[in-house]
C-alpha cells in the first residue's frame, strides 16, 4: 500500500480501494521516556498499532534527528478518505512532548494492519478495543472564515478500464515490479502497490529514483484515464519532496530522497507537455509538480496563474497563490500565502518546508471532491 507518513495526504484514491481506510503517522521525539509516553496517549486515543524505534541516523532516513525516537502508529478511520480531526490532536501530542509529527498517510485498513514494521511495537489492540477508546476531538476553529469552495475540478471519465489494466500490467511487469502471477484486475491497487514498494512508510531508498521513469512512463500513458493519472501525479509529488517536509528544524535531505527528487524534476517536461490537453484535475495537481520542481517545471509556470485567476476568492486560489510563491521560490510569498490559508507551519523549519507540506495537504481534498465529465472541460 503507497502511503507517506511525512506529510498530510496520501496518493491512495479511497474510491479505488472499495474498503475501511486507515491512516498512519510518524512523530518523532527527543528522548525514549517521550516516545513511550506518547505511544501511550495514541494507543488511549484508539490507535490499533503503536511501535517506537530510534530513529536510525546510518539508514536513509534523518541525520539531524540522531539520538531521537520515531513513534509510529495506525488509526483505523472510519471516515474513509478525510484527513481525519484526529490529526490536530496527535499534532498536539508531539508538540506536548517536545516532538514533531509527520501525517496522516493512509490506505486501505488491510493493506496497512499487514504491512505495518512492527519492530518495536508496544501497543496493539482489537478493532472492537480500538472504536471503544476511539473519541475524535472536535475539528478546530478556524481563525476566519474559510473562502468560497471553488467548483469541483473536473476530469474525463475513463474510455477503457480495460486497457488502463493492461497498460498497468505492461509496465510493472517490464519494470520488474510485478511478476506476472502478481498482475491484479484494478489498475488503482497495482499502482499503489508500487508506491508502497518504492516509498514504504515514508522511507525513500534507493529504488525510489529508479522506479520514476516507470511511474512517468503510466503518468504519461493515453490509456491511463485521468483520475489514476493524478493519482500518479501527487506520488511523483511525494516523491519528490518527501526529504524537504520535516517541520522542526532545516530538513537535511538524505541522498536518496534527493537522487529521487532529481529523477522526477528530469520529468517535467515529458509530464507537462500536454498541459493545453489536459483535464482540470490533471493541470491542479501538475501546477503541484511545478511548485516541487521550479526549475525544470519554468514552461508551464505561467499556466498556473491562468489557473488561479479564474477562480477568484476560492480556497482553490489560495493553494495556487502558495504554488506559485514555491514555484518561483520566494520565501516571502510563501510566508503570506501560508497565512492566506491559515497554516500552522513550524517555527523551525523554511518556509519551502511549511509551504510544501501545507500545499500537500490541500491536494487530496480537491481530488476527493472532483466530478468526471463525459467531454473535455
Amino acid at each position: 500500500m503507497g502511503y507517506d507518513i511525512r506529510g498530510t495526504p496520501m496518493w491512495c484514491d479511497p474510491a479505488m480501494i472499495g474498503e475501511p481506510f486507515a491512516h498512519t503517522y510518524l512523530l518523532t521525539l527527543p528522548t525514549e521516556p517521550a516516545a513511550r509516553a506518547v505511544a501511550g496517549e495514541l494507543a488511549g486515543r484508539g490507535h490499533r498499532l503503536v511501535a517506537v524505534r530510534a530513529v536510525d541516523p546510518a539508514g536513509p532516513g534523518r541525520p539531524e534527528f540522531a539520538g531521537w525516537w520515531d513513534v509510529f502508529s495506525v488509526f483505523c478511520d472510519p471516515f474513509a478518505g478525510t484527513v481525519p480531526p484526529e490529526t490536530a490532536a496527535v499534532e498536539a501530542i508531539a508538540r506536548g512532548h517536545g516532538g514533531v509529527c509527520y501525517g496522516p498517510g493512509g490506505g486501505a485498513e488491510s493493506t496497512v494492519l499487514r504491512t505495518f514494521i512492527r519492530d518495536g511495537l508496544v501497543h496493539e489492540l482489537t478493532a472492537e478495543e480500538a472504536e471503544r477508546r476511539r473519541t475524535p476531538p472536535a475539528p478546530p476553529v478556524p481563525s476566519r472564515p474559510a473562502p468560497p469552495s471553488a467548483p469541483p475540478l473536473r476530469y474525463r471519465a475513463t474510455p477503457d478500464e480495460g486497457a488502463e489494466r493492461a497498460a498497468v500490467a505492461e509496465r510493472l511487469t517490464a519494470g520488474g515490479h510485478l511478476d506476472d502471477e502478481e498482475v491484479g484486475d484494478d489498475a488503482g491497487e497495482m499502482v499503489d502497490a508500487l508506491f508502497d514498494s518504492v516509498l514504504h512508510q515514508g522511507t525513500c531508498g534507493p529504488e525510489t529514483a529508479a522506479a520514476v521513469p516507470d511511474l512517468v512512463a503510466l503518468a504519461t500513458d493515453s490509456r491511463i484515464g485521468d483520475r489514476l493519472r493524478s493519482w500518479i501525479l501527487v506520488g511523483l509529488f511525494v516523491i519528490a519532496t518527501v526529504g524537504r517536509r520535516a517541520l522542526n528544524r532545516p530538513a537535511v535531505e538524505p541522498p536518496e530522497a534527493a537522487a529521487a527528487r532529481v529523477a522526477v524534476s528530469a520529468s517535467m517536461g515529458r509530464l507537462t507537455a500536454r498541459w493545453d490537453q489536459e483535464s482540470d484535475l490533471v493541470r491542479f495537481c501538475l501546477a503541484a509538480l511545478v511548485a516541487a520542481c521550479p526549475e525544470d517545471g519554468a514552461a508551464v509556470r505561467a499556466a498556473i496563474g491562468d489557473l488561479r485567476a479564474a477562480v477568484p476568492g476560492t480556497g482553490r486560489e489560495a493553494a495556487l497563490r502558495l504554488a506559485e510563491a514555491l514555484a518561483d521560490t520566494d520565501p516571502p510569498r510563501i510566508v503570506a500565502a501560508l497565512r492566506d490559508i491559515d497554516a500552522d507551519g513550524s517555527p523551525y523549519a523554511t518556509p519551502d518546508q511549511n509551504g510544501l507540506r501545507a500545499l500537500m495537504s490541500l491536494l487530496t481534498p480537491e481530488l476527493g471532491r472532483a466530478t468526471v465529465v463525459d467531454s473535455r472541460p
